[in-house]
Formats: C-alpha cells, structure tokens, sequence
C-alpha cells in the first residue's frame, strides 16, 4: 500500500511539473484557490506580464516568472531552478486574470496538486500510530510556505496598482 501512495505521488508531482512547465492553460485555471485579490486598474497592456517579471526578479528568493496564456491571463508562477538563498517547495501557482471591462485585475493563487495529495495522505495516516508529531511540523512547513506564497502575491497585487492602478 505505502509503495502504491509513493508512486501515485510521485506521478503527480511530475505531471505538476510537466504542467507548470509547459505553462499548460488549464493548469493555471482550474484548482482550489486559497488566495483571491482584486485591483483596480486604469489600462490594461497585453505586455505587461514582461514588465511585472522585471519587477518580481529576486535574488533572495525563486523569481517570479509570468507568461500569458490568453489575451486576458497571465499565469505566474516562482522560478523552478537556480541558486537562491531561500528554498521552499511551493504551494501554490498564479493567475492574473483582467475583467471584461479590463478595469479590474483578479489575482488568483491556487493551490498545487501536490499539496491536496500530501493532505489526503496526512489524513489516511492519522489511523497510523507515532505519525503526529512529523504530521504537524509537515502542516507548519505548509502554512509557512502559505505565509511567503501569500506575501509575494500580494507583492504582485501591489505592483499591478503601483504600474496601472487608479
């Protein structure tokens, strides 16, 4: 049974990363979002997934790398390799999606497949015994990287109103 779980996770984190690599649509649009933001803006530009990865470049941290993925969307997500002086796994991946009258930015965070999988699992091992204590610091780890997703987010929010906003 433990050997079927490893695999069936293993896979999943690979069509993860498959996925977000190959900046796969659906892949940024459909998922559970655990972070919401709306912006005002007073233009919108097609080319301003560029401009917003200049701004997002980190040298501390994975940088923020935006694409678009229709006229309306920009996917983003954190930079999955290179040398940066805070690692993480992420829980989440980006999407910035610009209303029909393209006077609000949505900013969307939804949380990456590995982590729902990694939640089932917690909670099928709750029938296993002396699991709780690496049960909670794994559940801390994930709320801390929540922390750090969410800040950077909101970071992206506050660029779009700083670059287009009001």
């Amino acid at each position: 049974m433990n050997t079927v779980i490893f695999t069936v996770l293993i896979v999943l984190i690979v069509a993860e990363i498959a996925a977000s690599g190959a900046w796969m649509s659906g892949y940024f649009r459909i998922g559970i979002p655990v972070y919401r933001r709306k912006v005002l803006i007073r233009t919108f530009k097609p080319g301003f997934a560029d401009e917003l990865e200049r701004w997002h470049a980190s040298t501390l941290s994975f940088p923020l790398i935006f694409r678009a993925i229709s006229m309306r969307e920009i996917a983003f997500r954190e930079k999955a390799y290179g040398l940066y002086w805070l690692r993480y796994a992420p829980v989440m991946r980006g999407l910035i999606h610009v209303s029909n009258d393209k006077r609000h930015v949505y900013i969307t965070g939804l949380l990456n497949w590995y982590v729902l999988l990694l939640i089932a699992l917690l909670s099928f091992m709750l029938i296993l015994e002396g699991v709780l204590a690496y049960m909670v610091i794994l559940i801390a780890f994930l709320f801390a990287v929540y922390a750090i997703q969410r800040y950077r987010y909101a970071k992206v929010g506050d660029s779009l109103e700083s670059l287009y906003g009001k």
